[in-house]
């Protein structure tokens, strides 16, 4: 099986170095030709995948929390509602203005030992209140 074929998606296909012969150098133990290893350029991502979030939810908000059994933020109401996860800090970017900054003005709970992941979240909420950013939002018009 070749090393190229056999993989259903090529854009997860891993990178294979290709030997490139330097030119006009020889080993001088062995006298042979010197190669180096060749990466072709990585493929990233243009743009960041959001989830849909809902839009001025957070007026009942209680506080917001760190879940270290299942590593989500979650946001706490007071009343009959259910509670909100938040798998990824990078959703917090497409919530309105209006949740960003209920979110800036709770500080984030947690335990010692889960302070560098619950501290992404308020980082990411901290970040879109200072700058501007939220669902209503253009990019290109932030600086």
């Amino acid at each position: 099986m070749n090393k190229n074929s056999g993989w259903k998606d090529e854009s997860y296909k891993p990178q294979f170095p290709i030997y490139q012969q330097i030119k006009f150098t020889l080993d001088p133990a062995t006298n042979m030709v010197r190669y180096k290893l060749v990466y072709q350029r990585a493929k990233v991502m243009d743009k960041i995948l959001l989830m849909p979030m809902k839009q001025n939810f957070l007026e009942d908000m209680a506080l917001w929390c760190y879940d270290s059994d299942t590593h989500e933020a979650v946001i706490v109401f007071s009343g009959d509602h259910e509670n909100f996860r938040m798998l990824d800090p990078m959703w917090i970017v497409n919530m309105s203005a209006a949740d960003i900054n209920k979110l800036y003005r709770h500080d984030i709970f947690y335990e010692d030992k889960d302070a560098h992941q619950a501290l992404r979240f308020q980082r990411v909420a901290c970040f879109c209140y200072y700058r501007g950013i939220h669902a209503g939002s253009s990019w290109s018009e932030q600086h």
